[in-house]
């Protein structure tokens, strides 16, 4: 039986090495046949790519102005935590503007140009374009920064949300945090006149004309036409040092919006205005040291607890101190807040 089944067995592989054979030997190459059409040429890659990288002048100048500028520094970019990212990282920013993520970033970049715009997304000069300009819902205060394209800059240069938010007439607060405040970029709410607590007192509270006529908003100033690459511009700054190290103010901003004629002019007017609000707010500082609302690094020696009207005039002072405008962003409204919280305090 066995010697049967291996005949079996050699005879099946023996026929299947035979049809092979003779398969092989029936499948026969004919000739070549004609060449095909030729396909249509592909675009040049090159082409895509010089539609921005073209080593253009502007763009040269526009990179020297922002190797000059804060945000270019990364003095802050260790703050990549999921509460910090959203404004000190450039990773963190795109993700919160996009769908509201606040998340840990690692491996941190400063904000650059990929930051505002979708650098290499399109490969077309729409790369340039902004990446977010819709109005901005202010985390403190009520109400909408709304200045076209400096929307954008709001996602960040605006007033933290405050705990607690002190409502005057209201109970006491107490004060966990030695950073309490308004953290050190409420430039939106100030130029909007929102988010500060409008205390009664000799003053009234009214916007400067900048809150209404200047539609363009932060960039109306701090991005007009740049002075080499130090000031205006993609360098964002308005104070800068001169080629000499003279402190100078970047004003062409102000004359392109049609108010003001000349530099002369408002430096005439800015000037008086910085040295009074300055004034004002080293008068506040002295008065909430003295009665042990602030110490002498102007910090909350925390636990602290306070009435709501002084911690209102410290919220308000935190406002004045975190816009680092001295006036520039909303004189009126800054000097009311200041002069009445100090009103408040006597």
């Amino acid at each position: 039986m066995e010697r049967k089944r291996a005949l079996l067995t050699f005879a099946s592989l023996f026929l299947m090495l035979f049809a092979s054979i003779m398969i092989s030997s029936c499948t026969k190459e004919g000739p070549e046949g004609k060449p095909g059409l030729d396909g249509i040429d592909g675009k040049d890659g090159a082409e895509s790519c010089s539609a921005c990288h073209n080593l253009s002048e502007v763009l040269q100048a526009k990179l020297s102005q922002y190797s000059n500028s804060t945000h270019a520094s990364g003095d802050n970019v260790h703050r990549n935590s999921s509460t910090c990212a959203r404004c000190h990282t450039s990773m963190g920013f795109r993700n919160y503007i996009k769908d509201g993520t606040m998340a840990t970033v690692d491996n941190p970049t400063p904000i650059n140009c990929r930051t505002c715009h979708p650098i290499h997304e399109t490969y077309t000069p729409n790369d340039y374009s902004i990446r977010k300009a819709t109005p901005v819902t202010l985390a403190v205060g009520v109400g909408t920064y709304n200045y076209g394209n400096s929307n954008l800059c709001a996602n960040c240069h605006e007033a933290r949300t405050v705990t607690p938010y002190p409502v005057l007439g209201g109970t006491d607060v107490t004060i966990t945090s030695s950073s309490y405040g308004a953290h050190y970029g409420p430039q939106s709410n100030m130029l909007a006149g929102i988010g500060p607590i409008q205390i009664p007192g000799s003053m009234t509270y009214m916007n400067s004309a900048h809150t209404t006529l200047v539609t363009g908003g932060c960039v109306t100033c701090h991005m007009s036409p740049a002075t080499g690459n130090r000031g205006g511009g993609h360098t964002w700054a308005v104070k800068y040092l001169s080629a000499s190290g003279t402190e100078s103010y970047q004003y062409t901003g102000c004359l392109s919006t049609g108010c003001h004629a000349s530099t002369s002019i408002v430096t005439a007017l800015i000037n008086p205005n910085r040295t009074e609000i300055t004034a004002l707010m080293d008068q506040l500082l002295a008065k909430l040291q003295v009665k042990g609302l602030l110490n002498s690094s102007a910090s909350v020696t925390t636990p602290k607890t306070m009435t709501a009207l002084q911690a209102a005039a410290v919220l308000n002072y935190k406002f004045v101190y975190g816009d680092h405008s001295y006036g520039a962003h909303n004189y009126r409204f800054s000097k009311a807040l200041l002069v009445n919280s100090i009103e408040s305090l006597n």
